[in-house]
């Protein structure tokens, strides 16, 4: 083969030598070599060169910071970082989520509760609206004034029926740990007590239905204190008012 012919491939020999010759030029090289002489031969020297070369440099470890700016280069490396990321933020994203639909829970838990409540004092109003539309029309009714220190209203009673029924107005507040208490009054100077209640918020007036297990006719009287929450056995509070039958 005449030395022109060699060129090319001789050229491709130091790169084949360390491993950077294309792929495409890989092959034709490979066939030369399997038929040229002279041109191993010049492969065996560029390989012996190459070894020697990588032998002259010691090995060097590089430093702490530049193995870690290799490394965070790294694809693994970045998809890691990624990943670490965006797995608090998902789960701060779920904490706060249901954080805010707990909220959203005892809002509407409240709200319902606050509306029932309304139904209920609603319902207690009508109810007695009823109970007591029906004592005025009945002919035994007897109408008694209630006048105190600040307080005024009207006791409903019907002895015949065993009824009564109370509507007061301008009652002062109480404390949450305290309660309207009504007592009958007895002929020996004694009380019982008829019920327990508080004002109704945002009524000018407070209307109570009053029962009893023995006959309104022996009784004096009835009247009103202010007691413990859960109410006393005898009076032992601020009397509001009292008014004889």
């Amino acid at each position: 083969m005449a030395r022109d012919e060699h060129v090319p491939y001789l050229e491709n020999i130091p790169a084949y030598a360390i491993g950077a010759l294309d792929a495409e030029d890989v092959s034709a090289l490979e066939i030369h070599l399997q038929t040229c002489a002279s041109c191993r031969t010049e492969l065996a020297e560029y390989r012996v060169l190459s070894e020697s070369l990588l032998k002259a440099v010691p090995p060097k470890r590089p430093s702490v910071v530049l193995r870690k700016r290799l490394q965070s280069r790294l694809p693994s490396a970045q998809k890691t970082m990624r990943t670490q990321w965006v797995f608090p933020f998902s789960r701060l994203a779920f904490g706060l989520a249901v954080i805010a639909l707990l909220a959203l829970n005892l809002v509407s838990f409240a709200q319902l509760r606050q509306i029932q409540n309304q139904q209920a004092s609603l319902l207690t109003q009508v109810e007695n609206a009823q109970i007591a539309l029906a004592m005025l029309s009945s002919p035994n009714i007897q109408t008694v004034l209630i006048s105190g220190e600040n307080v005024s209203g009207t006791l409903l009673l019907d002895k015949s029926h065993n009824q009564a029924f109370l509507i007061v107005g301008d009652l002062p507040e109480l404390a949450n740990d305290q309660i309207y208490q009504i007592w009958l009054v007895k002929a020996d100077g004694g009380r019982d007590s008829a019920g327990l209640f508080r004002p109704e918020s945002g009524q000018s007036y407070t209307t109570k239905a009053i029962s009893s297990t023995q006959m309104f006719s022996n009784y004096l009287g009835i009247g009103v204190t202010v007691e413990p929450a859960g109410g006393s056995d005898a009076p032992t509070g601020q009397r509001i008012f009292k008014v004889d039958f």
